[in-house]
């Protein structure tokens, strides 16, 4: 993972291990501007974009969120320059033109304007900095369905669908839509597959038979050489697995130390590298 070049103006914690699914994989917190409430900002390299600088994200640990506020840490230092107190809020598109929440945002009121070609373009821009934001994925998708953009409306779809709870969702929208289309011949996506068979309602009971599938749409993923898709999986797998209770867990075989060290080994074939926090801070950072 490449570090920010302004590294130096923060107070990161370069001893931060993950111990828990969320903050997801990826994150590091640092001080500057955090409440003391429990909720943190913090570096985050998207999936798959970890040759590039981090973006800057706050965690809301009461809802185990994640919210991709800042395209930068330099976007968030001139805000934190700019704050007459030292908590940053969320920024808009003036202050920062390339914010994948405030993208989202905007989307959200050129939508509500009848202007879903506008709302389109700033969803995609959100997303080619944040590919996993579930919220995001979950919004565009309805406005390609509405465009008659099938193809796209059904690559979002799964990508919402395999995306982390942390960004968003549950995206029960585009998981409902892909059972309407016919599964090309040929199509390998397991979750096209099997999109049928998962239901995106957690907690309560004994058994989940998501699990089971979702599980199996890791391995396939894998067994494609697709580990970018195959990471985002196992992170909202992880995510909704560590919301259940420990004895569901057991029932199920997860562990979450184990299964953090198993996302960490599939990174490592990630095309951009590998997402190991260990392997972060071992250069000279001075």
């Amino acid at each position: 993972m490449q570090l920010p070049a302004s590294l130096a103006h923060i107070s990161a914690q370069q001893d931060w291990q993950h111990t828990t699914p969320y903050p997801p994989l990826g994150f590091t917190p640092f001080a500057e501007s955090a409440l003391g409430n429990g909720d943190t900002f913090g570096l985050y390299w998207p999936i798959g974009r970890e040759a590039s600088e981090p973006i800057v994200v706050e965690t809301w640990h009461d809802e185990w969120r994640i919210q991709p506020h800042f395209s930068s840490l330099t976007a968030f230092l001139q805000a934190y320059a700019a704050g007459e107190d030292e908590y940053v809020g969320t920024p808009s598109l003036a202050d920062d033109p390339a914010s994948p929440h405030a993208a989202f945002l905007a989307a959200k009121e050129q939508i509500a304007q009848r202007k879903p070609e506008a709302a389109i373009a700033l969803l995609e821009a959100a997303l080619a900095i944040v590919p996993e934001y579930t919220d995001a994925l979950a919004l565009l998708h309805g406005q390609y369905v509405r465009a008659g953009r099938t193809d796209d409306a059904v690559r979002v779809a799964i990508q919402a669908i395999i995306s982390p709870p942390s960004f968003g969702g549950p995206p029960l929208k585009a998981l409902q839509w892909p059972r309407t289309q016919p599964v090309p011949e040929g199509e390998l996506d397991p979750i096209w597959h099997a999109c049928g068979q998962l239901s995106f309602h957690f907690g309560g009971s004994k058994e989940n038979g998501d699990y089971r599938v979702l599980l199996a749409a890791i391995d396939d993923y894998l067994a494609q050489g697709d580990s970018i898709r195959a990471s985002t999986l196992m992170q909202t797998y992880a995510e909704l697995m560590s919301a259940e209770t420990v004895s569901f867990q057991e029932r199920y075989a997860f562990e979450p130390a184990a299964f953090i060290a198993r996302q960490i080994a599939v990174s490592a074939g990630l095309p951009q590298g590998s997402r190991d926090p260990a392997m972060l801070w071992s250069g000279d950072l001075t």
